[in-house]
């Protein structure tokens, strides 16, 4: 247990942007040119989180490197009693777009977005309905649906870690609730789509942080026939990871890299993780701020970004080349394209009552 705890320290600190926190910082900057689109990002939190931080931050290098954009990536740390200050200042600045996510500065970046009515501003990961605020959020139930596809493909994979024989999956959310749930049909959707004989064993935590019983829960989920187990489970996940080492049983992550963020700090601890299922801010906010200058997009709008634009999708890292076949990661990135381009249907949990949920949960059952 003594382990864990240092392991979910680790990874929360990762996911807050907490590592090489102190004083606000300032990353390099593009020389500024007249004509340059000029993009600033604040972070609420450090970069060298492996995550979201890191990830919104290369969109601004790839617009930086590719465009000549002019941009500017302040680190706010995690004094959140100044944010507001350096909203403030960066609104009062020569910026065409400032860019701030996630929900932690949501009712801050509305705020300041209706007192500079004439500035533009993005908010990733979210919806909102001020006029000069564009949202940017994600098809989870696509990227879940590539879990989905992943588990499947991996049953007939011939490894030895799974029984192919054995055609069940399983499901560890961290509650029941639309958000997560949006995972479970598209996760649902992704496996029938591949094999609808496949059955999926569904638990939820009840909680967003409790490890301790997430590991025993994704426990019994292998105890009772999963051999693949796909967890959106919020930060309760390092339960999830820590079962499917100790199990030596196949893990699909969510949200975040878990094991590029990890596997310098504990590489058997990840070892079986095949792969997460990603919100690539990064991408969307290329997305998004080319759109927003050629017109296309518009800061009065929100915008649900998915794998046609490359906005969400699975970690392509070191271990999900060595664990996934060539052959199964060449099927995948096929179906990527059908699903992206509407040719592969993905039904989400949104719109979706609560009984409509639990029939299609149910109907998964062994």
């Amino acid at each position: 247990m003594k382990r864990i705890m240092v392991s979910l320290l680790v990874l929360l600190m990762l996911g807050t942007g907490m590592l090489f926190a102190g004083g606000a910082a300032e990353a390099p900057e593009a020389a500024a040119a007249d004509d340059s689109f000029k993009a600033l990002y604040l972070v609420n939190g450090n970069l060298g989180d492996k995550g979201f931080y890191d990830s919104a931050a290369s969109g601004f290098y790839t617009l930086r490197d590719e465009d000549g954009a002019t941009i500017k990536i302040v680190e706010m740390g995690r004094n959140e009693a100044s944010y507001e200050g350096y909203y403030l200042d960066a609104s009062e600045q020569d910026w065409d777009v400032i860019v701030s996510g996630t929900w932690s500065v949501k009712e801050l970046a509305e705020d300041v977005a209706r007192q500079f009515p004439e500035k533009d501003y993005i908010f990733f990961d979210g919806t909102t309905d001020v006029e000069n605020l564009m949202g940017v959020a994600y098809r989870s139930n696509e990227t879940a649906f590539m879990a989905g596809a992943l588990a499947a493909l991996m049953l007939d994979s011939g490894d030895a870690k799974i029984d192919g024989s054995e055609r069940t999956l399983g499901f560890i959310g961290s509650m029941d609730v639309v958000n997560i749930n949006d995972f479970l049909i598209g996760y649902i959707d992704g496996i029938k789509y591949i094999d609808p004989s496949i059955r999926v064993l569904t638990s939820y935590v009840g909680s967003f942080e409790d490890v301790p019983k997430c590991m025993e829960m994704t426990t019994q989920l292998y105890n009772q026939g999963a051999q693949i187990v796909y967890a959106p489970a919020s930060q309760s996940i390092l339960g999830a990871v820590t079962a499917s080492s100790n199990k030596d049983k196949y893990l699909i992550a969510c949200d975040t890299d878990i094991w590029s963020a990890m596997v310098e700090t504990d590489a058997n601890l990840v070892r079986n993780v095949l792969s997460s299922s990603l919100k690539k801010v990064g991408e969307s906010l290329v997305v998004a701020m080319r759109g927003l200058q050629d017109g296309s997009m518009k800061t009065t709008e929100n915008y649900t970004l998915g794998l046609k634009s490359g906005s969400v999708g699975l970690a392509d890292n070191d271990n999900y080349r060595k664990l996934v076949p060539g052959t199964i990661r060449t099927q995948l990135d096929e179906l990527a394209v059908k699903v992206g381009d509407g040719a592969i249907p993905v039904r989400e949990a949104f719109g979706m009552t609560t009984e409509q949920v639990a029939e299609i949960r149910d109907s998964m059952k062994p």
